[in-house]
């Protein structure tokens, strides 16, 4: 266990302060005061005796004098005995921060690790952003194999101390572990500016990027752990790989290697192909991708082959499969390469037309995916996958009546399919073709059972097309299966309100919603108008004030927003103040009640 002189300091402060007023006799705080003496000249022994007497002395000790004998009895080697003193001190004071944290150090020190965490979460409640604290939680984490709390952990520790190389590394590492490479690879390029040649860092990224395809990015750091002689055979292997995939001489690489009779077969292929063995080096570049499907150099190494014999449909066929292995890889651009230049030899493979729209879908690209997506669905027999991609994408576009058009074709080839009849409702919702939005999301429902997204969908269509009550019903539902949904508990709350039903209830419900997003326009619209429709009218123009300064004033249906507030202006008698905010109103959309409410008030002060 590591500590600090300054903690003598620390007790020397403290404590006195206890003594004086408790004392039944001036022999306590001398037995101290010497305590302290014998400590303070490194005579732990008897510092300790004394501090004893102190406690024997003293009718009612603090817990601050038994977590200065578990400190003096820990560095005297008596752990057992120390632990008893710690034990003691918390049954006196159960927030004694220090004594929280030997008690835990005990614990950790003879691997007592889940008894341990209590008194660390304890510690952690207390003093967030302690350090020491949190690295004894992630030591406990950590041996308890407790990945996903570890991370939490770290993440903390690096809120605090963004350099501390060390714990970004194992931060990185769980990363991989759990296959989230880019935020591994952002933990050790931070690693990186921190520290430039840290080798761990620089040996992780090569291999991320080699598991991505991205031979690029992995041979830069080849080439970093080459110039710091780091490489033994099996990476010289890897660095040969990437050196032939990018088109460079990987002769220096393969040289190096001391085993020669131990390499893998994409190596040797590269070897025979380098030599002018085309034959040998095919055998053995497929005999690598038996061995691993994954391995790039394998399928560059049979396309070159290709290349040199002038065998089109061997380039085409390799080129074809490359790209399919890149695109799954999630190396977009390079797999986009090859998927054109196959494009180009065959544009009528109507596999690869289908891949190069998936790329194009992943690249962001959604026109050009759907031009591609057409092409495989009028040339190709099987058409049910392509169906529901084309209604994705068309949906993405803002085509709505082409996703209609091609979900429903997908419903002909998987009726049973619950999520394309939820797609199906969404897109017909959105075209406002309600009772068809109604018809799709009750066979969704049929088709899926209890599903909360397909119930709130439901409802929300209901009250598009004006049924109010078959909505509340379903939106019920929703927030009954799903009472985290923010969106949903807004929804079902502020129709309550607008009916003037179960408004406590609706309360209850948009306060749910903000505690989830406290600053949302729409949820602080909902609870004002919940206190509106309770006749607390200066607790509506709080919320509907605040509503207002965070609407979207390029939504014309928060026009609703504007008159909520002319209204409860209204019943203020602000009278001023409720025909700016109706007429505010009706330029986000017009209205004719609104417009109605602004006429009748101004005749009404004509009158007066």
């Amino acid at each position: 266990m590591k500590y600090f002189s300054s903690l003598l300091m620390f007790f020397l402060l403290v404590c006195i302060p206890f003594f004086a007023p408790h004392a039944s006799s001036t022999d306590a705080l001398t037995a101290f005061s010497m305590g302290y003496y014998f400590l303070y000249n490194d005579d732990l022994k008897k510092a300790k005796a004394q501090f004893e007497s102190c406690v024997k002395l003293e009718n009612d000790p603090p817990a601050i004098l038994y977590t200065l004998l578990s400190e003096v009895a820990d560095m005297l080697g008596q752990k057992d005995e120390a632990e008893e003193y710690s034990t003691k001190a918390l049954e006196i004071n159960p927030d004694d921060e220090t004594a929280l944290q030997f008690k835990a150090l005990f614990l950790i020190d003879r691997e007592a690790y889940e008894e341990a965490m209590p008194y660390l979460e304890r510690l952690r409640e207390k003093t967030p952003r302690n350090l020491q604290v949190l690295l004894s939680i992630a030591e406990v984490y950590g041996n308890l194999e407790k990945e996903d709390r570890l991370i939490d952990v770290y993440r903390d520790i690096l809120l605090i101390r963004p350099d501390f190389v060390d714990v970004r590394l194992n931060l990185g590492y769980l990363y991989s572990k759990k296959g989230l490479l880019n935020r591994a690879k952002d933990q050790y390029e931070r690693v990186l500016e921190n520290d430039p040649e840290n080798e761990k860092a620089i040996f992780y990224l090569t291999y991320i990027y080699l598991s991505e395809g991205n031979t690029e990015r992995a041979l830069f750091y080849f080439q970093k752990l080459e110039n710091k002689e780091l490489l033994n055979d099996e990476m010289l292997e890897d660095y040969a790989a990437n050196l032939f995939v990018e088109n460079q001489n990987p002769g220096p690489a393969l040289s190096r290697i001391s085993k020669k009779e131990n390499t893998g077969p994409v190596t040797r292929g590269i070897e025979l192909f380098i030599n002018g063995d085309l034959d040998g080096a095919k055998s053995l570049f497929e005999s690598g991708i038996q061995e691993d499907d994954n391995n790039i150099a394998a399928y560059v190494g049979l396309i070159r082959i290709a290349e040199k014999k002038g065998n089109i449909d061997m380039e085409k066929k390799w080129r074809f499969v490359l790209a399919g292995v890149l695109h799954e890889l999630h190396n977009y651009e390079k797999a986009l390469e090859e998927s054109r230049r196959v494009r180009e030899i065959d544009p009528n493979l109507l596999e690869n037309r289908y891949l190069l729209g998936d790329i194009y879908k992943s690249l962001g690209m959604p026109e050009k995916a759907i031009s591609e997506y057409e092409y495989f669905k009028l040339h190709s027999g099987e058409k049910g996958d392509v169906h529901i991609k084309l209604g994705m994408m068309y949906d993405g576009v803002g085509n709505h009546e082409e996703a209609v058009n091609n979900f429903l074709a997908a419903t002909e080839l998987f009726p049973k399919d619950a999520d394309l009849y939820y797609y199906l409702g969404i897109e017909y919702r959105i075209l406002k073709e309600y009772e068809k939005a109604i018809s799709s999301f009750h066979r969704a429902v049929d088709l899926g059972g209890d599903n909360a997204y397909f119930y709130f969908n439901l409802g929300v269509s209901y009250e598009r097309s004006g049924k109010i009550d078959a909505a509340i019903i379903y939106l019920d539902k929703s927030v009954a299966l799903d009472n985290s949904n923010a969106v949903a508990l807004n929804y079902l709350g502020y129709l309550l309100a607008d009916r003037g039903i179960r408004l406590e209830e609706a309360k209850n419900l948009i306060e749910k919603a903000l505690a989830v997003d406290p600053e949302n326009g729409a949820y602080l619209d909902s609870i004002g108008w919940v206190y509106f429709k309770l006749y607390d009218y200066s607790r509506a123009r709080e919320y509907l004030e605040r509503a207002v300064q965070n609407m979207d004033l390029s939504e014309e249906e928060n026009y609703i927003i504007f008159d909520h507030l002319g209204d409860t202006y209204h019943k203020l008698g602000m009278l001023s103040e409720a025909v700016d905010a109706w007429e505010k109103a009706l330029e986000l959309k017009s209205v004719d009640e609104i417009r109605m409410k602004i006429e009748q008030l101004r005749k009404l002060r004509d009158v007066r």
